[in-house]
């Protein structure tokens, strides 16, 4: 009874945090959703999808900010010098993307390494312009968001993301009425969404105490300097730059499979749906970090394990009933050929809530002990394996959006194997 207790709350703790996440998936498969109703669709969601694989990848170095934000929050010093590396770090991701809209250097990362259409080009480009500040509100959002959830102000967390949502909700309805350009529709929606909720995190953080000085001003096994933040951040950031630039390159090997024309509209719209579910999961990183101390590692495995069964049991049963078909049909519009390759895709991927799940779960225990550079280490393994897997798929004529699923799915199970492997060294050496 006590064990079960313990669970409760942490599910209690963990709700609010996922819905943050699910509240931001929501808007792939709603820009979907917009874009086939649109004049154009396949070309018009390929386009977004590519953009946002670049515009991701130049975020990615500082996805791991929520991490470090939650992790050095205990003290006023370590608080400073970790705002001063986020204004930086997403400052200098803003510029990166930036870049990607010159013609000279798209031409290198979008035709060249990814296998661009030139007759997508330039929908990609005018969409990435759109959404140059994207990096920026993302890191600085992630740093608020942090010391919320070091506060135990979890709910705010998904109050700012259900205002994400309804910002996002109102643009595509709003391009929808209007039958504007999708993928301009698809980038207002995504840049605006994120700045409202960065907006309104920042404001909850400070109305409820977030932001307050704690009462340790500075310990020396955190960091206290923009020096030492590097030190502990730079594996964790590496970590995300591995693991989007490889997707990013998943989208390039997409693009040259035997379909790669429909594929490359079937893998954003499928993984999109796939992404609402599974990234559910993600906050259980947040919710060991924080309980590392306070409650034992197996049940903290336990709760990993029986939010990611849940979540692949909500994905199955979208995919995996009668009544996909015609749930997918009103997703991607009545194209039949792209329903028949995007339901294959969320079957098989299936399994993928839980993995993260347990992904997330290995990282955490990681992270809470200092050993950043074993998450990143895992990431190469997984990244590797991810796309070996659906290169080799691709060239034996598998289906590109499905042989993608299968890397991905392959790729993560290696990833916490990998992080498994390093954590049970690290309890031995420890003990």
């Amino acid at each position: 009874m006590h064990r079960d207790r313990q669970l409760i709350k942490l599910w209690q703790q963990f709700i609010p945090l996922s819905l943050s996440d699910v509240t931001m998936a929501l808007g792939d498969p709603l820009t979907t959703t917009t874009l086939a109703r649109l004049p154009d669709p396949r070309t018009n969601i390929a386009a977004v999808g590519v953009a946002k694989a670049i515009a991701i990848f130049c975020e990615s170095p500082i996805i791991m900010l929520l991490h470090a934000s939650n992790a050095l929050a205990p003290t006023q010093v370590s608080r400073r010098a970790l705002w001063k590396f986020t204004l930086i770090a997403s400052g200098g991701m803003s510029l990166l993307l930036a870049l990607t809209t010159l013609p000279w250097i798209f031409a290198i990362v979008g035709e060249g390494w990814l296998g661009v259409s030139p007759s997508l080009s330039g929908t990609i480009r005018s969409t990435l312009a759109i959404v140059i500040l994207w990096p920026f509100a993302i890191g600085w959002r992630r740093y608020f968001q942090g010391l919320l959830i070091h506060s135990g102000q979890s709910n705010a967390i998904a109050q700012a993301g259900l205002i994400r949502l309804l910002v996002v909700g109102g643009i595509l309805a709003g391009g929808f009425s209007l039958k504007a350009n999708g993928a301009v529709v698809a980038a207002m929606s995504l840049v605006w969404g994120v700045i409202a909720e960065a907006v309104a995190v920042t404001y909850l953080a400070r109305k409820w105490g977030a932001t307050k000085p704690p009462e340790t001003l500075s310990t020396p096994e955190l960091p206290q300097d923009l020096a030492s933040v590097w030190k502990f951040y730079a594996p964790l950031g590496g970590t995300m730059m591995l693991a989007w630039g490889a997707r990013a390159a998943l989208v390039g090997i997409v693009a040259r499979a035997n379909d790669g024309a429909i594929a490359l509209a079937a893998w954003p719209a499928a993984w999109g749906l796939v992404v609402v579910v599974a990234n559910s999961t993600r906050m259980v990183q947040q919710i060991i970090i924080r309980n590392r101390k306070l409650l034992p590692d197996r049940l903290l495995i336990i709760f990993a394990i029986t939010v990611g069964l849940a979540c692949s049991l909500i994905l199955f049963s979208v995919s995996g009933t009668p009544m996909s078909q015609a749930a997918i049909g009103w997703f991607v519009g009545q194209d039949n050929e792209l329903i028949s390759r995007v339901r294959p895709v969320l079957l098989v991927s299936a399994v993928m809530p839980l993995l993260v799940s347990l992904q997330n779960a290995m990282q955490g225990f990681l992270v809470s002990e200092g050993r950043t550079w074993g998450v990143n280490q895992a990431a190469w393994v997984g990244a590797v394996v991810m796309l070996a897997t659906a290169y080799f798929g691709t060239q034996s004529g598998q289906n590109g959006a499905v042989a993608a699923a299968l890397g991905t799915i392959l790729g993560v199970t290696m990833e916490i194997g990998y992080l498994f492997y390093i954590w049970r060294n690290v309890k031995i050496i420890d003990n």
